[in-house]
């Protein structure tokens, strides 16, 4: 019992994170589901399984990547949301 709490309260601030993000559109570097289509000023700097993982100095790029059709728009760092491939 005590694991699934762990990954339900884990899930649930990873949820809060990316609507959050969502709402403000305040992340430095985003994934999104490969297939997306990437408007022309946003950079794909990386992929991971299912994602690639974007960049931009434009600050509304994340409502712009929602206008394109991104079904999510999570936090990312580097390679990966986690980051652990330090």
């Amino acid at each position: 019992m005590r694991p699934f709490l762990i990954i339900s309260t884990i899930a649930a601030a990873w949820l809060a994170l990316a609507l959050a993000a969502m709402l403000t559109g305040s992340i430095a570097t985003a994934a999104v589901p490969k297939g997306t289509r990437i408007p022309p000023d946003i950079a794909i700097i990386g992929t991971a399984p299912g994602l690639l993982i974007l960049r931009s100095d434009d600050p509304d790029y994340v409502a712009k990547l929602y206008a394109a059709g991104a079904a999510f728009v999570l936090p990312a760092r580097r390679k990966t949301c986690l980051d652990l491939q330090r």
